[in-house]
């Protein structure tokens, strides 16, 4: 498998960290120990403060359906990867913004192919490439982020969550959960380790850190999530 097959992966499931995409119902993670908005701004969240309960999957998977009503949202993730101990991806920047479960806008600078960009309105994809925008079908392995597929993905991946208790990120305060997960792809298997934190204004994700390996590479990411952020994601000219 080659590193590039490995980033597209992580791509289209938005590196696995969790807690991050909407659009459909979800599938309750198993066991253990809603409307959206439209681009103008506001959030369709009401904000309920949030509590740990004893179940840490539960936990997790509700704040996975928060998502659906807290459009529009944006999150920032760094990433980097390495393989037998060597820098195999230097750390890049990716940015998703969703105006909506199916409206979005991706730009992704430093990566191994390059700047990539690309906008997903309904069933409309678009990508940015050679100094112009090209209309298309989305790959089964490309970078346009749909909520239902990953919200699915997720839920299959997740095997373990436990929660460690109340911490403070960026200033806002929040509870933090750890996870395991995994999951096969064209007969590599994948696993990996991540944090996150839930906010306990809100029940929202603020932040998560993850870990994810497979063969010889080893995959970072951090994600930030900002809400009610000025979100517009519109057809671009061409």
């Amino acid at each position: 498998m080659t590193l590039k097959f490995d980033l597209r992966f992580r791509v289209a499931t938005l590196f696995l960290t969790a807690i991050l995409m909407a659009g459909c119902s979800l599938t309750p993670l198993k066991g253990g120990s809603a409307s959206s908005s439209n681009s103008g701004g506001k959030s369709s969240t009401t904000t309920t403060a949030f509590s740990p309960s004893n179940d840490a999957r539960k936990d997790l998977s509700d704040a996975l359906r928060k998502l659906n009503i807290s459009y529009p949202y944006r999150l920032t993730e760094t990433m980097s990867a390495t393989a037998n101990g060597q820098t195999a991806m230097p750390e890049s920047t990716r940015v998703v913004e969703f105006a909506a479960a199916n409206r979005s806008h991706m730009k992704w600078t430093g990566g191994p192919g390059g700047d990539v960009e690309a906008i997903s309105i309904g069933d409309q994809h678009y990508w940015f490439a050679n100094g112009k925008w090209t209309e298309g079908t989305v790959p089964s392995s490309g970078g346009v982020d749909r909520g239902a597929d990953f919200a699915k993905k997720l839920a299959e991946m997740v095997k373990e969550v436990k929660y460690l208790g109340p911490e403070t990120i960026n200033g806002v305060p929040c509870f933090a959960y750890t996870y395991t997960l995994e999951t096969s792809l064209g007969g590599q298997n994948y696993v990996g380790t991540g944090k996150a934190w839930v906010a306990a204004a809100d029940g929202l994700p603020r932040q998560s850190d993850s870990e994810f390996k497979v063969a010889t590479y080893t995959n970072k990411s951090h994600i930030v999530y900002e809400y009610n952020v000025d979100v517009k994601v519109e057809k671009p000219a061409r």
